[in-house]
């Protein structure tokens, strides 16, 4: 039976049990976890590569196939890092589910327009807009029948009152991860899966989940 920790109350949610769930979690299933990531990186660049390689309408198809390929892996990194907040170890099959994929697509060109128009309205709309529906993937993950709207709505429900905080937690994942990168790229095998996992521990928190305590 998984061990859980009580949810954590809607006014009491802090960045830094984020943060350190995330680093905790990752280095108890760190093999995973580094796979998970070498797999999506290994993808995205061949096809990259293979994209760039082609020209005309040949070109178009194969970057729409490398997009909907984008949002599976993300789905997949979604889908891993919550298996660790119930408790289960991850797997690198969990990336091929494609349970909720046509929500979860009309819900990401929804939520990329959305931040797009924000960005051109003096940018701070688009970061605040990103920040509303941030947990939108998180939800349509757990469950595959949430239509897009309903994903959307549910994630401008779970971050309200609390988008400070998310953003000084999404500061810190980019400071993070920025680091990661500095260190010759190696260490994005390591801050890619502490963020994915922080952030699915705050969606938690904040939709009034249990998660699984780390041993």
């Amino acid at each position: 039976m998984t061990q859980s920790s009580p949810a954590v109350p809607s006014g009491s949610y802090r960045v830094g049990d984020s943060i350190s769930y995330g680093w905790n979690a990752f280095l108890k299933n760190i093999g995973p976890m580094i796979l998970i990531t070498l797999v999506i990186l290994a993808v995205q660049v061949l096809l990259n590569v293979v994209v760039g390689a082609d020209a005309g309408v040949a070109r178009i198809i194969l970057q729409l196939v490398a997009f909907i390929v984008g949002l599976i892996l993300g789905m997949g990194l979604i889908r891993a890092s919550l298996a660790i907040t119930d408790g289960v170890k991850p797997e690198v099959s969990m990336l091929a589910h494609t349970a909720g994929l046509g929500s979860y697509l009309v819900a990401a060109i929804i939520f990329g327009i959305a931040v797009f128009v924000g960005l051109i309205l003096f940018i701070i709309p688009g970061i605040i807009v990103s920040l509303i529906f941030m947990f939108y993937g998180y939800t349509i993950v757990q469950n595959p029948s949430t239509s897009p709207i309903d994903a959307l709505k549910r994630s401008a429900e779970i971050t309200k009152g609390h988008r400070w905080q998310l953003l000084g937690l999404v500061v810190l994942l980019i400071i993070i991860n920025v680091i990661g990168a500095i260190l010759c790229g190696i260490g994005l095998l390591f801050t890619y899966g502490i963020t994915a996992i922080a952030v699915a521990h705050a969606y938690k928190s904040l939709s009034g989940q249990p998660i699984a305590a780390i041993a």
